[in-house]
């Protein structure tokens, strides 16, 4: 197999949808020999900045001198991005050769996409010499398959309403199912929350013996936004609690950190004619982000590039983007649980804006831009802003990659449409 044909193989075990329960990779782990086992994972959970805060920490654990493995979910560019090794994503020829080794097990397991994802990242990391690994949750905590890394430290970013089918109608019952992610004995990190969810929280701090920290938001961050100063408070915290380094220490890693962390797609302003700002908002949290952000520095209304996914509370979002976003191109994400951009753009004129739809990520771009004279903003699913990304660097919209930055080499050795890190954005 080449890793095309590898690619191609996980991306069809997404047919088989999303499967309850901790089974199928408890079985698959301890057929790869529990890999999990060789090395110290923290875990990142809640409904906005897993990543954000998971990017900042591994930076920060990196420069303090532990080699540092990452897992994110989901990713923007590239498959292989979700799984990393001190900032650099795991090689094709290991993807290729995971799948070769077992195959069989995960086919005789019915092990899904996240699942073999996990356990391929467990076995890369074991098989690269990491000391610590910091894994954000894909969905919820208690039955993600995250969980069998046996964290000894979780991180809380805090919670909204999201995937209400699946982890429950209320803000209380969505954290219940994600801070179940951590083991008994361990360190629960969370900013104070709402009274309902601090409840939930000392609830499981009591049952499960857990030890609760309360960090600060730190006085600067390495990515724009007022949040992410809070994101950062986190990972210091993590720092200064898994390490055992002093606070001088942990903070010259932090500002390094700063220096060097390159992460897409968080109200990333791009250098073009007209410049484009990429922001993965698609809940209601992370658009009042984007919003505050867009009042605080640029004259509203703007144009912009938005698509999300079915699931997602889109209706309040287009509320919310009222008054911001005019004109709008609704486009369509090339993802299973798309949402049509006709419908949203339907939405949008109810509500008042003038909005256009086109299916077609490239052509939404491409009309958008014509749109716009300063600033055009591309918002909403992952599988929208990492492909419009993807084509305004290709067709020169946007300076490329920065030295340092992690799709860099990517687009420079990936020219031809049948390339991998298009068929999986």
């Amino acid at each position: 197999m080449n890793y095309n044909d590898v690619e191609k193989y996980l991306f069809g075990r997404k047919r088989m949808g999303m499967k309850f329960g901790l089974d199928r990779v408890r079985k698959l782990m301890k057929d790869v020999g529990d890999p999990q086992e060789n090395f110290r994972t923290i875990h990142v959970v809640g409904t906005n900045g897993k990543g954000s805060t998971t990017a900042l920490l591994s930076e920060i654990f990196r420069h303090l001198g532990f080699r540092t493995g990452r897992m994110i979910s989901p990713h923007l560019f590239h498959y292989r991005e979700r799984t990393a090794v001190d900032g650099i994503w795991i090689p094709e020829e290991e993807v290729v050769q995971f799948i070769e080794l077992f195959r069989d097990r995960i086919e005789e397991h019915s092990a899904t996409f996240f699942e073999i994802t996990i356990a391929m990242s467990a076995w890369h990391f074991m098989n690269s010499g990491v000391d610590l690994v910091v894994a954000e949750a894909g969905l919820g905590g208690r039955l993600d398959a995250t969980r069998l890394m046996n964290g000894e430290c979780t991180l809380f970013t805090g919670v909204e309403i999201e995937h209400s089918r699946i982890l429950g109608s209320t803000e209380a019952a969505i954290a219940a199912e994600k801070v179940a992610i951590a083991r008994d004995g361990s360190t629960l990190i969370s900013y104070s929350q709402k009274p309902e969810v601090e409840q939930v929280i000392a609830d499981a701090v009591r049952e499960r013996n857990l030890l609760r920290e309360w960090p600060e938001p730190a006085s600067s961050a390495p990515l724009p936004g007022e949040h992410q100063k809070r994101n950062a408070g986190l990972a210091i915290a993590a720092a200064l609690q898994i390490t055992g380094n002093d606070k001088i220490s942990v903070m010259n890693a932090f500002d390094k950190a700063c220096s060097t962390l390159r992460w897409a797609g968080r109200i990333d302003l791009r250098t073009g004619s007209p410049f484009i700002l990429f922001d993965v908002a698609h809940n209601p949290g992370s658009v009042a982000f984007l919003v505050k952000h867009l009042k605080s520095g640029w004259r509203t209304p703007v144009p912009a590039v938005i698509g999300f996914l079915e699931d997602k509370l889109w209706r309040e979002m287009t509320l919310q983007l009222k008054g911001i976003f005019d004109p709008v191109i609704t486009t369509t994400p090339l993802n299973e649980r798309f949402l049509p951009a006709e419908t949203l753009a339907a939405e949008f004129r109810k509500n008042g804006v003038e909005a256009i739809w086109e299916d077609d990520i490239g052509r939404a771009l491409e009309k958008g831009r014509s749109q716009a004279s300063d600033i055009l903003v591309v918002a909403g699913s992952f599988f929208v802003v990492g492909d419009a990304m993807r084509q305004a660097w290709e067709k020169g919209w946007i300076t490329m990659p920065e030295e340092g930055e992690e799709p860099r080499q990517l687009f420079y050795q990936v020219t031809n449409v049948d390339s991998p890190l298009k068929s999986s954005v």
